[in-house]
């Protein structure tokens, strides 16, 4: 084999080797946690990345709208501040008074901010 044939050999064999990695890396990124068992209860809530903490600072009962002071929303690629979300379920505006902390789950709905899940914080 020439000089230049074993290089371009060893060229493509790091290539597929580097693609392998790169694939593998892929593969176990899309891995989610096993589900939760009888032996293995489910994480807590204060584990779960998709809720976001926060505290209420107005709740309007009438419209179902809660102002919340809240960290950065990761998925909404959203920082850190105060505004006012919309409760998919407007009844549940009732439970909360100003200064309750909570963990929360908004989700953009056609352009609108929407409070998808809301639990005390612990």
């Amino acid at each position: 084999m020439s000089t230049f044939s074993t290089l371009r050999h060893l060229g493509c064999t790091a290539g597929l080797l580097l693609g392998l990695t790169t694939a593998q890396a892929q593969d176990h990124a899309s891995h989610h946690a096993p589900a939760a068992t009888a032996s293995s209860p489910a994480p807590a809530a204060a584990t779960d990345p998709a809720l976001t903490e926060g505290v209420i600072t107005r709740v309007d009962t009438r419209s179902g709208k809660l102002t919340i002071r809240h960290g950065a929303i990761t998925h909404l690629d959203m920082p850190p501040m105060t505004m006012v979300f919309g409760l998919q379920d407007a009844q549940q505006a009732a439970q909360f008074k100003p200064g309750d902390p909570v963990r929360f789950r908004v989700e953009d709905q056609a352009g609108a901010l929407v409070i998808t899940r809301i639990q005390p914080a612990s």
